[in-house]
């Protein structure tokens, strides 16, 4: 489009410049000689150089560009429609063969009158009467057996030492524990031992701020006397032993061996700890 409209725009100011340059010419003639049987002469100048440039530039006609490539759709093979599958040959439908009679078996003479007459409905079958339970029979005791039954619990293993000797083995028996019942009993008395050597316990003021465990062995009678205690594992500190020993003598005299208990005396291992 705009190579288009500068073809005619530059052809007219060609024109235009050719016109105003022979104007030009005109206005500048020579000198014209007068005279007597004279000619009339007319000088001409040549143009100016840049102008015959410019109106050369200008007849110069418009070089041809190049015409642009378009770019060409790619080009897909022709789709070539398959042929229809063949329709399916029609089945032949099976001959027909013909049904053999059926001959149907002649309905039964009616029966006479007599038959055809409704039979009475049976009776009822009379439910038998419930009969009543038989009493039990009481069975009358034997007087001569009874009181040996009811003399047979009164029986006691009385033993040939008599009366004496049965109490003696009754006490036995019940003072006996088993080997885990004499040890929890132990282990009871054990504690009580314990709780009362520790409210006789006092921190000593010669051990400073130190704290450490000791553990102590001591043997109780049946009876809950003293009989010896001893350090068995020392604290590291001699104040801190001298007191669990003092803490121990302070106690005095501790509760009786639980029932059962018939040892004349008990060993026992105590843990004292003392901090600051």
């Amino acid at each position: 489009m705009r190579r288009a409209l500068e073809v005619p725009l530059f052809a007219g100011l060609a024109l235009g410049l050719h016109l105003a340059a022979f104007a030009m010419l005109g206005d500048s003639a020579g000198a014209v000689a007068a005279g007597a049987g004279g000619a009339a002469a007319v000088s001409i100048e040549a143009a100016d150089a840049g102008l015959v440039a410019l109106v050369a530039q200008w007849d110069r006609p418009p070089l041809a560009l190049p015409a642009p490539e378009l770019a060409l759709p790619p080009q897909t093979p022709p789709q070539i429609a398959s042929p229809a599958p063949p329709p399916p040959a029609p089945v032949a439908a099976p001959p027909r063969l013909p049904m053999p009679g059926i001959a149907l078996p002649a309905p039964p003479d009616a029966p006479p009158d007599a038959q055809v007459a409704a039979s009475p409905p049976p009776r009822e079958a009379r439910k038998p009467e419930p009969k009543p339970d038989p009493k039990p029979e009481t069975v009358k005791p034997n007087p001569k057996t009874a009181p040996a039954a009811v003399s047979q619990p009164a029986q006691r293993a009385t033993g040939s030492g008599g009366g004496a000797s049965a109490g003696q083995a009754g006490r036995a028996t019940a003072g006996t524990l088993s080997p885990a019942q004499a040890n929890a009993a132990k282990a009871s008395w054990g504690a009580a031992i314990r709780a009362k050597v520790e409210r006789r316990k006092s921190y000593p003021p010669a051990a400073g701020r130190a704290s450490g465990r000791v553990l102590l062995s001591l043997s109780v009678s049946r009876t809950g006397a003293l009989q010896s205690v001893s350090v068995a594992t020392s604290s590291g500190h001699p104040a801190l032993d001298a007191a669990a020993l003092r803490a121990v003598r302070a106690a005095g005299r501790f509760a009786a061996a639980p029932k059962g208990l018939d040892a004349a005396s008990y060993s026992f291992t105590l843990p004292i700890s003392f901090s600051r």
